[in-house]
């Protein structure tokens, strides 16, 4: 029986924890630890049999010690949600380097997934990371390694192992991985006296493109949410990840290793969802087509902007309004449209695109009217037309519930434009001599 049918035939061996007791725990392990050691086995010793029963893996020794590491394998053939297994491999993903200033991504076989489950979540030097997972493409599968310290002495040799791997890639992907899990990791190997692995490596935390791409349709961008909306994926015996930290602690007060067993089906999930995560973003960035909500399409539209890529975010945009977008939504993306095209020069398409936006009940539409009066006054040499759009400012400005902060620049706009006007008239009205 593989891990995958393990922790899915005991997905309910983990009882629901309080994050809340993680202090007490540790305070408790302390205390235990500077009690000389009777005649009971240490943590280590009781629980070097207790995983082995639950999780299948060996007991690995290097130069610094010993740890337990757990491995599975995944043949490219598997699905996984709306993909296979296989697309983490033959996936180009080179349209995210569009993303990645002064960096490229390596070939997916040369790619490392990194995820890790901690003592705490807010990192720290008293943070420790017990279980590092890591995802690789090797030859037909996909292999997870999962790195798991039986006790605290045992870090040194964890952290000089997953450096020896990691010396054969080129390239890192993580999951806030920039914020959390790098720097916790750095911080480990800076304790342990080692040479952190990090620093060699090209990295790309793919949360901000998700986010990016996503969050304007999706409440939350957590990794479980987009594997469900993204990827078609409903996790099964699953723990959540608040509970983990307390989860350990248990472990290494009781020596009992059997509430691990979601901890470890947790972090392989994460890491392949990572890797399916990153192939959906690299086919998003590379074929707009292949999304389907326009919401998510002027998301992109946007990523194009931000990378300087100005004509595809144009064309992107307009395939998102074509598409129909929510009301809110809509008023962003034609304001966005006529900024581009006002910066490309193409002063047709940005009147026709401001004056849509003048029918939109956004606060966007007081900046229409304003482009379009500014048109009309200095390229069009029209004040009266420009103090019509000038005016029409004004009576949205009086129809909203709550005042606008600078309603003196439309103001000052319209005695400019009412005194150019009454100069033009004049000038009309003068008899030729």
């Amino acid at each position: 029986m593989n891990l995958d049918q393990k922790l899915r035939q005991l997905k309910k061996a983990s009882q629901p924890r309080d994050p809340d007791r993680e202090l007490e725990q540790t305070l408790e392990y302390l205390r235990r630890m500077e009690k000389p050691p009777g005649p009971r086995p240490l943590p280590a010793q009781r629980a070097a049999k207790g995983i082995e029963e639950y999780v299948e893996g060996v007991l690995a020794k290097n130069d610094l010690g010993e740890y337990f590491l757990a491995r599975q394998a995944f043949p490219f053939g598997r699905p996984y949600g709306k993909l296979r297994i296989g697309d983490i491999s033959a996936a180009d993903l080179a349209p995210l380097n569009l993303l990645l200033p002064r960096a490229a991504l390596p070939a997916p076989e040369r790619l490392v997934y990194l995820d890790t489950e901690t003592t705490g979540l807010a990192g720290g030097t008293g943070t420790c990371a017990f279980l590092i997972g890591i995802g690789t493409v090797e030859g037909t599968q996909f292999i997870v390694r999962q790195f798991f310290l039986r006790d605290y002495p045992e870090e040194k040799a964890v952290l000089c192992a997953l450096a020896e791997i990691l010396d054969s890639f080129e390239g890192l992907v993580t999951y806030n991985g920039k914020t959390f899990d790098v720097p916790l990791l750095e911080t480990r190997y800076a304790l342990a006296r080692l040479k952190s692995p990090f620093g060699r490596l090209m990295h790309l935390d793919a949360l901000h493109p998700a986010r990016r791409l996503w969050r304007l349709r999706l409440e939350s961008c957590k990794l479980t949410d987009l594997e469900s909306a993204v990827l078609g994926i409903e996790r099964e015996g699953d723990v959540a990840g608040s509970e983990i930290p307390g989860i350990y602690f248990d472990y290494l007060r009781t020596g009992d290793a059997r509430g691990l067993q979601p901890v470890f089906y947790h972090n392989a999930l994460d890491i392949m969802t990572l890797a399916a995560v990153t192939v959906e973003l690299a086919r998003a960035v590379g074929d707009a087509t292949t999304l389907d909500s326009p919401v998510d399409l002027f998301s992109l539209s946007r990523m194009f902007e931000t990378a300087g890529s100005r004509e595809q975010s144009v064309a992107t945009c307009q395939r998102a309004l074509s598409g129909g977008l929510p009301e809110e939504i809509e008023a962003r993306a034609l304001h966005q449209l006529a900024l581009q095209y006002k910066r490309q020069r193409q002063h047709e398409l940005a009147l026709e695109t401001w004056l849509e936006l003048t029918r939109r009940a956004s606060p966007l539409a007081l900046e229409a009217f304003e482009e379009l009066a500014i048109h009309y006054e200095h390229h069009q040499r029209d004040p009266k037309c420009a103090m019509d759009f000038t005016l029409a400012a004004l009576e949205r400005l009086r129809e909203q519930p709550s005042p606008s902060p600078h309603p003196e620049r439309f103001t000052h706009r319209l005695q400019r434009l009412q005194r150019k006007t009454a100069r033009l008239h004049s000038a009309i009205k003068l008899p030729i001599t």
